[in-house]
């Protein structure tokens, strides 16, 4: 979902075999097939001999630091959210699962991890990814990347050990969760049970969940209701992204409107939202279930810009001059995980998951 067409070239022009020509929008399931075969046959594709976990660890850059990330791919059984421990945090739109059905359906295979989240304050799992022999390093989207394979059986066991009994949160790829478990619904067999997965531990300071902000591209006039926001203005983006990283307990977003940067603070929202604490805690749910509602009246075919980076916002804003750019503050991952074991569901775009699990590194053909 961040390919634009651009990218999609280069990608091809790199190599005609890239992940791009199985996994873009608009294939035909039926060419995928046909596409996934031809590699099979001619051994572009090499299926590994046994079993095995595989790991991926990511150093990035964010805000001037150096995290790491570390994660393994490998293949989870689906089961119903109600009767599993795999807990959704988003709300799903039936018809992004659909295409996804259908390229399951007809080329029997996932190339695309889901991604997921357990949490393990001792870090068991990354300690063995630590042992395990890297095959591939190389870069992505400004990310040093290593793939491997945990190929010790009592590595593996280890580590299935330790997952059996977690709680897993899908973090990113509901759309593709909800189309697998769907098609074992409807061709209910020990071979289509499972989807491909990346799981990482949320614990970690390199899983970070990123804020997606909003701009409305349309005329606006702004009044705000005074016995619930207070408006103040600021003199520029920096300043208010300092106010916003201020760690007080004020509920807070920033706007861009008229050319100017303001800070919103919220009160007496336990009065306007009785019974939804919970949910106040979500710059999202504000934005959605309050400042949108309240002050824009929106017509259905306006379209939403959602990105999780201020500057791409701020420049579509300086192309139509017009309309109105939300800030948010990412979730708390003690909120999200709350939410996520009392079964609360985040308005769409709540997170954004960074950096994004790279596609094409392992194929799961069922």
């Amino acid at each position: 979902d961040l390919i634009d067409d651009e990218i999609e070239k280069k990608l091809i022009s790199l190599s005609e075999y890239n992940i791009v020509k199985l996994i873009r929008k608009e294939n035909n399931p039926e060419e995928v097939k046909k596409t996934l075969s031809n590699w099979i046959k001619n051994k572009i594709l090499i299926q590994d001999g046994k079993e095995y976990f595989y790991f991926l660890k990511s150093k990035f850059e964010y805000d001037g630091k150096i995290y790491e990330r570390k994660g393994i791919i490998g293949i989870l059984g689906v089961e119903d959210f109600e009767k599993s421990k795999i807990i959704p945090h988003e709300k799903i739109f039936p018809k992004y699962s659909n295409n996804r059905y259908k390229l399951i359906e007809i080329s029997r295979a996932n190339f695309c991890p889901i991604f997921m989240l357990y949490q393990d304050k001792e870090f068991q799992v990354e300690k063995i990814i630590e042992k395990g022999k890297v095959y591939f390093k190389g870069k992505n989207n400004g990310e040093n990347i290593e793939f491997g394979k945990i190929k010790e059986k009592e590595d593996i066991e280890k580590i299935k050990e330790i997952l059996k009994e977690k709680i897993i949160f899908i973090a990113d790829g509901h759309h593709r969760f909800y189309a697998s478990f769907n098609f074992y619904k409807n061709h209910p067999s020990e071979i289509n049970k499972y989807a491909l997965v990346y799981l990482s531990n949320i614990e970690s300071d390199g899983v970070m969940i990123l804020p997606t902000h909003r701009y409305i591209p349309i005329e606006i006039n702004l009044n705000f209701n005074k016995e619930f926001i207070e408006v103040s203005k600021v003199n520029n983006l920096k300043e208010m992204e300092e106010i916003l990283n201020n760690e007080d307990n004020v509920r807070k977003i920033g706007m861009l409107y008229n050319e100017s940067f303001y800070i919103l603070k919220f009160k007496n929202l336990k009065k306007y939202f009785k019974g939804k604490d919970d949910y106040i805690e979500l710059d999202s749910f504000l934005v959605d279930n309050f400042l949108i509602n309240e002050l824009i009246e929106i017509k259905e075919n306006t379209e939403f810009f959602y990105h999780s980076s201020k500057e791409y916002l701020i420049k579509e804003y300086e192309k139509r001059k017009k309309g109105v750019i939300f800030f948010l503050r990412p979730v708390k991952k003690s909120i999200f995980i709350k939410m996520c074991l009392d079964g609360k569901i985040m308005p769409q775009k709540t997170t954004y998951f960074y950096p994004k699990v790279p596609s094409g590194l392992v194929i799961y053909k069922f």
